[in-house]
């Protein structure tokens, strides 16, 4: 299940013990009072796969009765609702089939009905079902995926069920009408459905924003944003993979090289591999040299900061957490500067080429200019500049103050 690394060594699950027992929850309120559904947002690198591996494993252990199945909807066909259906109901049909056919014996008097009942029992053992095949031709997908999941309702609707897609932007039509219409019979099952969600610019694809607030209008379902790993996560992640302690100078490049994300780090430690700055010795890993000779550095700031003062550069970490393209009037509010003076530092900005100019947001009286950063790189590194701690609080106050003027959510 999990994806490739470049990295042979150990990928040590760190950093997401929290969002770990939060998941677990609504897995255990999924078997005991009704279905659930999760939705694990994340960047690409961020883990949500190896979330979804562990999650996995935990619930098993603690509700052995719970049956699962996995789908890679970047690899899955065009009928994954059906066959997701076919596996979770086989058993039950099975056990109807069993019945029907039996009742035809019993009702045996002439030799077409001999037949029809051998030809009937072979295929009831072969494919758990009698009659009418499940498919019909002339369907859509979406028919098709609305069909299995009313299948699912109708055999073992009781029966503790983990659905999983990975990857589901990825997916067709057919894996988000399924995934609508099994959320939309939720409170009858006691199913949990988990979806990973690659997000681009903190957003999900619109067709599965609607669905996550289909969900959270039903009140059955917990969205999780994946986090990047704090530096002392990432050191423990390190030494946990390399069995051993981490030179300082090391664990700076790789906290640089990464940025906290899981499959970067990974890939950093996979380059190091390639490298022979990382070398197996016994049942752990030696460091060779140190990152100053001759390993590419961790991604710096494109531009020279060395003319800007300290207000410009608290100024400029204000906007990154914001986003690469982010408004004056939401700065102001959170710098306690004026508009005016604000217009003015930020011309200056543009001027020496860490901002641009990208015209007025808004509308009415609720008019603002409306800036980027000229390269996405430096709004990374002046993002990570703030403190950690604070960010999120930050992230959430942004988009109080952006509610209220009416501009778009940045999706934090």
């Amino acid at each position: 299940m999990p994806r490739e690394q470049s990295w042979s060594g150990q990928k040590p699950f760190v950093g997401r013990e929290g969002l770990l027992d939060q998941l677990m929850q609504q897995v255990d309120a999924a078997v005991g009072e009704g279905g659930r559904a999760i939705f694990l947002l994340g960047s690409p690198g961020s883990g949500k796969t190896a979330l979804v591996g562990v999650l996995q494993e935990v619930a098993f252990r603690r509700h052995r009765e719970l049956k699962a199945e996995y789908v890679n909807c970047a690899q899955s066909g065009e009928k994954t609702w059906l066959e997701l259906a076919r596996l979770f109901t086989r058993g039950h049909r099975l056990k109807r089939s069993a019945w029907k056919v039996a009742m035809e014996w019993l009702d045996v008097t002439q030799i077409g009905a001999i037949f029809t009942a051998i030809w009937r029992t072979v295929k009831a053992v072969r494919t758990g079902q009698v009659g009418e095949d499940d498919e019909k031709p002339g369907r859509s997908a979406s028919d098709t995926a609305i069909e299995a999941v009313r299948m699912l309702i109708q055999y073992g609707v009781l029966e503790p069920r983990l659905v999983i897609l990975d990857s589901l932007e990825r997916g067709d039509a057919e894996d988000l009408a399924g995934a609508f219409a099994l959320i939309q019979r939720l409170a009858q099952t006691r199913t949990v459905f988990v979806a990973s969600v690659r997000t681009k610019d903190g957003r999900p694809p619109p067709a599965i924003a609607d669905l996550i607030l289909e969900a959270e209008r039903l009140g059955r379902s917990k969205r999780v944003e994946l986090p990047v790993l704090t530096l002392e996560e990432l050191h423990e992640a390190v030494e946990q993979a390399t069995s051993g302690a981490v030179p300082d100078e090391w664990l700076s490049w790789l906290a640089g090289a990464s940025r906290g994300v899981p499959g970067a780090l990974w890939s950093a430690l996979g380059r190091l591999e390639r490298d022979g700055r990382l070398r197996r010795a016994g049942r752990g890993w030696s460091w060779q040299g140190s990152p100053d000779e001759g390993v590419g550095r961790a991604p710096e700031r494109t531009v020279d900061v060395s003319g800007l003062d300290d207000q410009d550069l608290r100024l400029l970490a204000l906007a990154a957490v914001e986003g690469a393209v982010f408004h004056s009037t939401v700065i102001a509010e959170l710098s306690g500067i004026s508009e005016l003076d604000l217009e003015d530092r930020f011309s200056r900005l543009c001027r020496v080429g860490v901002l641009e100019y990208r015209g007025e947001a808004g509308q009415g009286a609720e008019v603002t200019s409306e800036y980027a950063f000229r390269n996405a790189i430096d709004a990374n590194v002046f993002a990570a500049s703030y403190p950690e701690e604070e960010r999120s609080g930050l992230s959430a106050r942004i988009e109080e103050i952006k509610e209220r003027f009416g501009f778009p959510s940045s999706g934090h």
